[in-house]
């Protein structure tokens, strides 16, 4: 405890040495986190933007299906599946598919695209569907409408009210033929899709594809997303002989899993070099302190003070600073962070054209998980404290005589 009182005195006795300590790693935390957290959140919303509109983070389906795609291997309504999906605490929300490609066509234009049955109500609460809407209403659960994405609509050249006709394969074999009138048209943040789909309502889908009470999928979206894989193998046993398949997202999606595992390698090697930028910066405040006290240690160790005992206390300033930095850094990013969560960066230009390329919507958004904050400050504390350590190394190696001069 002594100890203790001694390096928090010895801290205030400079209290400009030691605000350029405190905010050296201050602002050393606040750079770490805002450059982690910006592009983790770019890729989680990426991540999230694609599923719930497609697969979900995890989808139901009938064995084989993922591989054929084919409207023929769908699984009828189960209520034992609807229950076990409501009672999951884990599970959000969920919502039926019944998916099917077809070719749509207005006038000369025609194009292949990938026709949903949904169940408004549900759907709204994994795709969020309806807040989506830039033209027109959301559809309603009996009517005979069709929402297009914004892409398509404008290829097709179709407007609100106009017709689209529709064919396709409907269920084992036979013809599938409809014309629908557009009720709504979608704007999706995801390049591709915003060019290629449509959604009817699932009566609607059905009537079309002649299926009968039938689904293709079930798309599911989970509160946390780090346990998947065990939210998956408690589905499976609890579906086991039913005919299900459970995949997760990374399954049924690897070319975004790997673009994204890729860009946290490339992130990590940033970081790296970010780190050792801020390692420096970090040693050369503590060499300035160290070299600003000689005098003052030169007199301690002359006057009978163990170099064990200062350099215990001195160690045990920076440690207390370190804290003090990290803590304030945490506290001081989180505003920021906050801010552009809720004002995400909506980038334009050849930046925005190059991230269409890849398929995702150019908008920073970044993530306000606080694991990323927790991670970020305590490695840069613990590079801090580390680098404090050369204290004690620096301290017996002092001669008295000659710090006294110093």
């Amino acid at each position: 405890m002594m100890y203790l009182k001694l390096a928090w005195r010895n801290m205030w006795r400079s209290r400009r040495r030691t605000l350029i300590t405190v905010s050296s790693i201050f602002f050393a935390v606040v750079f770490a986190i805002i450059m982690r957290v910006m592009v983790i959140g770019m890729f989680e919303k990426m991540i999230a933007d694609t599923v719930s509109l497609s697969c979900g983070y995890l989808q139901v389906h009938h064995i084989g299906y993922w591989a054929s795609k084919s409207i023929d291997s769908t699984f009828e309504e189960n209520p034992g599946l609807t229950a076990l999906l409501n009672g999951d605490r884990e599970i959000t929300s969920w919502s039926p598919h019944l998916e099917s490609f077809a070719l749509a066509s207005s006038g000369e234009q025609t194009k292949g695209i990938l026709v949903t049955g949904i169940e408004p109500g549900q759907e709204n609460t994994v795709s969020h569907l309806g807040k989506k809407i830039i033209a027109g209403r959301y559809l309603h659960d009996s009517e005979r409408g069709i929402l297009l994405a914004e892409g398509l609509a404008k290829y097709l050249k179709l407007k609100l009210h106009d017709t689209v006709v529709l064919l396709g394969q409907g269920y084992h074999g036979e013809m599938a033929a409809g014309k629908y009138a557009v009720t709504g048209i979608v704007r999706l943040a995801v390049p591709e899709m915003n060019k290629s789909m449509a959604w009817l309502t699932m009566a609607s889908c059905r009537d079309f594809l002649s299926t009968g009470a039938r689904n293709t999928s079930v798309s599911v979206m989970v509160r946390n997303t780090n346990g998947l894989e065990a939210l998956k193998r408690r589905l499976a046993a609890e579906t086991t002989g039913a005919g299900y398949e459970i995949m997760t997202w990374k399954e049924m999606i690897p070319v975004l899993d790997q673009l994204f595992q890729a860009k946290m390698a490339q992130n990590v090697i940033m970081s790296g070099v970010l780190y050792l930028v801020i390692a420096f910066g970090i040693f050369g405040t503590i060499l300035m302190m160290l070299n600003e006290r000689m005098h003052e240690f030169g007199i301690l160790i002359a006057i009978g003070m163990k170099k064990r005992i200062l350099s215990g206390i001195v160690v045990l300033e920076m440690i207390i600073m370190s804290i003090a930095g990290t803590l304030l850094g945490i506290a001081g990013a989180y505003p920021i962070v906050f801010y552009f969560w809720r004002h995400p960066i909506h980038m334009s230009g050849d930046w925005a054209r190059e991230s269409e390329q890849f398929n995702f919507d150019p908008v920073i958004r970044p993530s306000i998980s606080i694991t990323h904050f927790v991670i970020q400050g305590y490695v840069v504390l613990l590079m801090a404290v580390v680098l404090s350590l050369y204290a004690i190394f620096k301290i017996h190696r002092i001669k008295a005589i000659q710090a006294i001069n110093s």
